[in-house]
């Protein structure tokens, strides 16, 4: 039973070492504390309590990335982001952390990725859900054919429902994407919810940026309603639990 619980007891000391380093890092921007009977100031005992704050401060940046590295090593590498992002946190202007964390971010993808057929035909399609600030990767290759048969006014072509009909916001053919709620979506009618639908945005070929929410992922071809689509369109996908 300890050794299941050692690294959640970790990251748990690192956390409280996080918050209270980085009280620590800011004394002047502490208000003195007044008392009537406070010691007069010694010069001395502040040089000394300050260097011991940046002993205890690398001791602990030592220790948390041999930490991170053997995590690493286990393939635990999102606990070992979960480490980076409260270094990161302790300390923003550390250049090495910040690449460091945009290379194991990478690798995340990299393991989590996976293929998505996307069908250039058909209506909004489920890929699986997505959570809040986590990065999203999609990759898009390919090509299809459109042909159309339809009858427009001189109003043109309805875009009023972007679940059904042409997104004008996004060029025509491109590869658009949605991330809908939770439960708003069943496979086949792709974003139709009771509430007001969250905006597409585009994919095209390449397309890596965290999520605004958590929620489920959904891809859709921007073509007029009715067109005939033949022809394959793969996706690369990371950063996605993929739908079952």
């Amino acid at each position: 039973m300890r050794r299941h619980l050692a690294p959640a007891r970790r990251l748990l000391i690192v956390g409280f070492a996080v918050c209270f380093l980085g009280a620590l890092a800011a004394p002047a921007a502490q208000a003195p504390v007044k008392s009537s009977k406070a010691k007069p100031l010694n010069p001395a005992d502040i040089k000394r309590l300050d260097v011991k704050m940046e002993e205890v401060r690398d001791s602990f940046l030592r220790e948390t990335t041999t930490l991170i590295k053997s995590y690493e090593e286990l393939g635990q590498l999102g606990r070992a982001r979960m480490l980076l992002e409260a270094l990161q946190k302790l300390d923003p202007r550390n250049e090495p952390v910040k690449q460091k964390l945009e290379q194991l971010n990478g690798q995340i993808l990299d393991a989590g990725q996976f293929t998505f057929e996307i069908d250039a035909g058909q209506s909004w399609q489920v890929v699986g859900t997505v959570a809040k600030d986590q990065p999203i990767r999609i990759k898009v290759t390919g090509e299809y054919k459109l042909a159309t048969s339809f009858t427009s006014g001189p109003d043109g072509l309805p875009a009023d429902n972007p679940a059904d009909d042409l997104v004008t916001t996004i060029a025509l053919g491109a590869v658009m994407a949605v991330i809908a709620p939770p439960g708003a979506v069943n496979r086949g009618n792709g974003n139709k919810s009771a509430d007001k639908p969250p905006k597409p945005f585009t994919v095209g070929s390449s397309y890596e940026k965290s999520a605004d929410r958590d929620g489920v992922l959904c891809l859709k071809v921007n073509v007029p309603p009715g067109s005939k689509c033949t022809g394959q369109l793969t996706a690369k996908i990371s950063g996605v639990v993929q739908a079952q």
